[in-house]
């Protein structure tokens, strides 16, 4: 069994949207959230949801996948104090409805709403052949790393061999179980702040998913603009034939 787990417990600071949390925001008359969902209820790869909910908020949940009738997912919990305990409340849901050690696990974030279906497919495909399955987008400027104010030739990465953790992150459940287990809050100094990290910092390695930089993750008013661009361009191009 495939299960998705939705985090959509954050509560969107930098968006500035007067309170109303960054996930139920509407483009086009829908919420984020929805469009989200909409991708892992058409997969068919998926078969169950779990949605990590912002506490308050789990009525109005409720009444939106009554609405759009999506009805894959089995369960909605609410988030914890950060992302990490947020998750494995997700983690937990996930056993409670039924979810095996052999299982797959893919973790998503509620506002990355343009993840395409071939990524999905290609993370249940790569975690159940090695366990773990990282999506990743290219790094299209070159990335100096440093802790100072300057830099030497050594500190430039090569860009085609660098990349940014996106989502999903999938895992078998027992494995990811495990490894918060043993995981501490750091690993050589470096916080943990998602589940490929945690996954990681127990040694095993991540299997890289690669995707083209659409998947955003809707953060600031300039990222709600552009998926709304990428939206009307998906549109467009199904009109037009395009």
């Amino acid at each position: 069994m495939n299960i998705a787990i939705i985090l959509a417990a954050g509560v969107g600071q930098r968006m500035r949207s007067a309170g109303l949390p960054k996930q139920f925001l509407k483009l086009f008359g829908k919420p984020i959230i929805i469009y989200t969902l909409e991708k892992f209820e058409q997969c068919e790869d998926i078969d169950r949801v779990v949605i990590v909910c912002r506490e308050g908020y789990l009525d109005h949940m409720r009444s939106l996948l009554a609405l759009y009738h999506i009805e894959k997912v089995q369960r909605i919990v609410v988030g914890g104090r950060d992302r990490q305990e947020s998750l494995q409340r997700g983690l937990d849901a996930a056993e409670d409805i039924g979810g095996q050690p052999d299982d797959i696990v893919l973790i998503h974030d509620g506002v990355r709403p343009l993840v395409e279906e071939r990524t999905i497919r290609e993370n249940v495909r790569v975690a159940q052949q090695y366990g773990c399955a990282v999506t990743v987008a290219p790094v299209i400027e070159s990335v100096v790393i440093t802790e100072s104010a300057d830099a030497a030739m050594q500190d430039v990465k090569k860009r085609a061999a660098t990349y940014s953790l996106t989502a999903p992150q999938s895992f078998r459940l027992g494995a990811i179980r495990v490894a918060y287990a043993h995981a501490a809050g750091q690993a050589d100094g470096m916080p943990l702040l998602d589940a490929a990290m945690v996954y990681a910092s127990t040694g095993k390695k991540m299997h890289l998913v690669k995707e083209q930089n659409r998947n955003i993750k809707i953060t600031t008013p300039e990222d709600f603009y552009y998926l709304k661009a990428m939206i009307e361009l998906e549109e467009n191009k199904f009109v037009f034939g395009l």
